[in-house]
């Protein structure tokens, strides 16, 4: 099948030289993959190859599917390793994602240890039908819609898929003819499962209406795979720029991000996904980006295995919360002091630092107290008029978590009159400017 060689001559430098893992279940496809590259190296001397089957324990044929393949490898003097998914026997629900998983591990740790630079497996054009379809109607992100690629990174090389414009019509013709044995998965005529229902029922009203329907598919995933390479360009170039890393998450400028179109807004959001292994769904990503066109300031969105995404103001997140529960806490000072009086791992006061929020103060003020906010605290905003620090918070817009966080100063006769790094709540001392006391307060920030 001249397809292959082909494939390997545009997609792989120095392919006559490279060494490749080949991912073999026994079924037709994956035997003619595995009967060609056979020959290519007789072909090729320089080429070499081993290859993997998973034995999932699903099924009462798989040992015999391993028996074939193993037989096939031993009379071609083919390196062949097998792995058991022992656990298969026990699953009851997620079967098919926990099974890919087992065989991507898998197949990662055989890359490794064998030292091959390309994973190659069978998926052919029927594949990428079903598969476009069934992102489709689940509802899926445009790189999911755009199905799957001929060549993609994979642990510290490639997985390549040379089949992936092949007929599996194709595949059964090259199989009679040069007589490759393989075994059909009865499983495959099932209705139980969704792939087969589109493959035994929806694909074939769709070939009625346009016999070439693989071949449509192909050139609708090249176009969206083409568009969504040019698209993630730019957004990686805007993640670069506006992206911070945080000690827990991300967090990024809400008026830079609604800047840019509404197609890299969402791209955006899948590529941050990414970043916290692929758990966003689509339903999240229209979720979020919901939240963020809100009229809404502040609020919170639960996205899978506890991340979160917050909207503060101008500021979008998505982080993992830490739990670290803000404590009452109390500090009294009775006078002046040289050293710094510590009030967190970030926070401190100091009456001779230079720089940071400063505030001045009497010898009248002491003993003051600095504690942390608490819920009906309200201090003098002007003359004759008293506001609670809850909505002295929400008018200046301070983000929930750094409300929870505030440090209030109380003089000697227990009124309120700072928040430090804010706000000082009282009018400056009618004493004389040398009676005052300056207090920095310095916040070293965290990322």
């Amino acid at each position: 099948m001249k397809e292959v060689e082909t494939f390997l001559m545009k997609f792989v430098p120095n392919w006559q030289e490279e060494s490749f893992l080949l991912a073999v279940s026994g079924g037709v496809d994956s035997m003619v993959l595995l009967e060609i590259f056979f020959e290519l190296q007789k072909k090729f001397k320089t080429l070499s190859f081993s290859v993997v089957h998973i034995h999932h324990h699903l099924r009462k044929e798989s040992d015999e599917e391993e028996e074939m393949v193993r037989n096939f490898c031993g009379e071609r003097n083919i390196s062949i390793e097998v792995y058991h998914w022992e656990q298969g026997v026990e699953q009851t629900v997620g079967i098919e994602e926990k099974a890919r998983k087992f065989r991507y591990q898998k197949l990662e740790e055989a890359m490794e240890k064998n030292k091959a630079s390309y994973v190659v497996v069978a998926h052919h054009a029927d594949d990428q039908v079903e598969t476009v379809l069934m992102k489709l109607t689940r509802g899926s992100t445009i790189e999911g819609i755009a199905g799957m690629k001929l060549i993609r990174p994979f642990n510290e090389g490639y997985l390549i898929r040379p089949f992936l414009t092949v007929d599996k019509e194709k595949l059964y013709e090259y199989a009679s003819i040069h007589q490759i044995p393989y075994r059909e998965d009865e499983s495959n005529s099932s209705l139980e499962y969704t792939r087969n229902r589109f493959r035994k029922e929806v694909i074939p009203l769709l070939k009625q209406e346009n016999s070439k329907l693989n071949q449509k598919i192909q050139e609708f995933t090249q176009t969206l795979q083409e568009q969504q390479e040019l698209i993630l360009e730019l957004v990686h170039q805007w993640m670069e720029q506006q992206l911070i890393e945080l000690q827990n998450g991300w967090s990024w400028n809400k008026e830079s991000y609604i800047k840019q179109p509404v197609a890299l807004q969402k791209v955006i959001l899948v590529e941050l996904s990414k970043k916290l292994g692929g758990l966003l769904s689509a339903k999240n990503v229209l979720d979020i980006q919901e939240a963020i066109l809100s009229d809404t300031s502040q609020m919170n969105l639960n996205l899978p295995k506890g991340w979160i995404f917050q909207k503060r103001y101008h500021q979008l997140l998505i982080i993992k919360e830490l739990k670290n529960e803000i404590t009452y806490q109390e500090i009294r000072v009775e006078g002046f002091q040289s050293a710094d009086i510590v009030l967190s791992e970030n926070e401190r006061i100091s009456f001779t630092a230079e720089e940071g929020w400063e505030m001045f103060l009497t010898t009248e003020d002491f003993p003051l107290t600095i504690r942390r906010k608490k819920p009906n605290d309200r201090f003098l905003l002007k003359e004759n008029q008293h506001q609670s620090i809850r909505r002295w918070c929400i008018n200046n817009k301070i983000p929930k978590e750094e409300r929870e966080k505030l440090w209030i100063v109380e003089n000697a006769s227990k009124e309120i009159i700072a928040i430090l790094g804010f706000r000082q709540t009282q009018s400056l001392s009618k004493s004389k400017e040398t009676d005052r006391i300056r207090i920095v307060y310095r916040k070293k920030k965290r990322c």
